[in-house]
């Protein structure tokens, strides 16, 4: 559609030109019929009077063809300005509920038309859409209801007046407490640069029906690596990825790439967090948190919960640093508590579902057992001593099974353990936390070296190569997870977690 919009307006500048060098216009005048000169006058005159007359006919008709050539142009320019994109979805608890959502250039209704079959789309919903700067562009929510469950939908989005997306599909859970066996992928440090062979494997997965849900541990698209291509950047990571997004649900974490554009000209528009919370619609309202920084859903027999490592509790980061960011202290919102006392209910919560959803996965975009930042007796130090000191006595007291992070660009896993020590050399009944770090997806930023030497909790690490976390959900009472190599697909490690019914 890009292609054609410069023709037409070529063409409309021809038009809009032709006055200074007119188009042939045949006047059929009747031939001379004979040498009577009266009859040759009146034919003169008669001749003069009809080319008047068409020459008014032709200046009425190029107006009329020039503004049908405007109009098409204009009409040309809306689908060619506004072209759906960015399609990706999302869940909630209730899993007869999908979210769809996508960007437009410029201001559009938000329509999503769906039904079971190809084509045919026997149901509409409506949403809203909100932008944060002028280019930007309007991101849309649309949040379907009453669902069947286990049920392949076709649907499409955009504006009826404008324009539509492609056709996509998405497959509805069979509902909560369905034991399995599904699938998950974990990624956290992905971006548009290193991500060459992780992106299309990712995409594989969720095309051919083996992945059922992709969680993404923050540091998305790392578009403020590109801060003059900051919005670029963004679009650049959900076109590569929408084969798996617009499939799949997309379930994001925030990470510190995610603060704000590093651009003054960008700076206030997305300071605090403004396009994560804008570009992705999490289950905060149904979850009770109102928010995208934290929140929690079930999907199928395991409780999930992202949380904010980069905002909300004592001591979080501050990105721009407190020189910078001090004069902009009143657009921020923090509230330390606000973070800590809602995940305490949460766990209180989930802990008195675990019979009907046993497993309790938190995911955040920092680990507290991290690559580097641990002193002599392998107790965490720096920013990770930070998040231990609030979290981690809640992974013990609610029995959380895994705790999913990014930030380090490798991947490693730790023995059940608390305190920085190991509770167990297996994973048989784990009576700890089990810590996870798949930060090694992609991102500008390249690969991080972990330790030649690592504390004993630790179990495994991996910094050769990019690759991306998966989980095998087998049932309420068995988990495989596995780390596969993003150029190769091998699998790289993996082992499983077993413990007993909950009664």
């Amino acid at each position: 559609m890009n292609k054609r919009v410069p023709a037409a307006l070529a063409l409309v500048f021809i038009v809009a030109k032709e006055p200074s060098r007119p188009p042939s216009i045949h006047l059929h005048r009747r031939p001379h019929q004979g040498p009577d000169k009266e009859r040759e006058d009146e034919q003169a005159s008669s001749s003069s009077a009809c080319a008047r007359l068409h020459r008014r006919k032709r200046t009425f008709s190029t107006s009329v063809h020039l503004l049908a050539l405007v109009f098409l142009v204009a009409t040309l320019s809306v689908e060619a300005k506004n072209p759906v994109s960015n399609v990706h979805l999302a869940v909630t608890s209730d899993p007869t509920v999908m979210v769809v959502s996508w960007l437009t250039k410029s201001a559009a209704n938000s329509t999503v038309l769906y039904g079971i079959k190809s084509n045919t789309y026997t149901a509409s919903a409506t949403g809203n859409y909100t932008s944060y700067s002028d280019d930007s562009g309007f991101n849309h929510n649309v949040i379907l209801t009453g669902l069947s469950l286990g049920q392949t939908y076709f649907y499409k989005c955009g504006d009826q007046s404008q324009t539509f997306s492609g056709e996509y599909t998405f497959t509805t859970r069979k509902g909560n407490g369905y034991q399995g066996p599904w699938s998950v992928a974990f990624n956290g440090d992905i971006g548009t640069d290193h991500s060459e062979n992780t992106i299309p494997l990712l995409n594989t997965l969720a095309t051919n029906g083996t992945l059922d849900l992709f969680v993404h541990m923050g540091d998305i698209s790392y578009a403020n690596d590109h801060p003059l291509f900051y919005e670029d950047t963004w679009n650049k990571w959900f076109g590569l990825m929408q084969p798996a997004l617009g499939k799949v649900p997309y379930m994001t974490t925030v990470g510190n790439h995610e603060s704000w554009c590093r651009n003054p000209v960008c700076a206030l528009q997305t300071l605090n967090f403004t396009t994560f919370k804008e570009k992705f619609r999490m289950p905060g309202p149904e979850s009770g948190s109102n928010t995208n920084m934290f929140f929690s859903y079930d999907y199928k027999n395991v409780h999930f919960i992202s949380i904010s490592s980069e905002s909300d509790y004592p001591g979080a980061p501050l990105d721009p640093e407190p020189k910078a960011r001090s004069f902009m202290q009143s657009w921020l919102s923090e509230d330390e508590y606000f973070q800590l006392n809602w995940i305490t209910q949460d766990l209180q919560k989930a802990q008195a579902n675990r019979k009907n959803v046993p497993w309790i996965v938190i995911t955040a975009h920092r680990p507290i057992y991290a690559d580097q930042d641990y002193n002599s007796e392998g107790q965490p130090t720096g920013q990770p001593a930070l998040i231990q000191a609030w979290l981690e006595p809640l992974l013990q007291q609610y029995n959380v099974d895994f705790y999913i992070t990014g930030h380090v660009h490798a991947y490693f896993r730790t023995y059940p353990v608390y305190n920085a020590t190991a509770t167990s050399n297996n994973y048989e009944n784990p009576k700890s936390t089990i810590h996870l770090t798949s930060g090694g997806g992609g991102s500008r930023e390249a690969l991080s070296h972990l330790p030649d030497d690592p504390p004993s909790y630790m179990a495994f690490g991996y910094d050769e190569d990019y690759g991306i976390g998966y989980m095998d959900v087998h049932n309420n009472t068995a988990v495989t997870w596995k780390f596969y190599q993003s150029a190769t697909g091998n699998l790289i490690d993996t082992f499983t977690v077993t413990k007993p019914p909950i009664n």
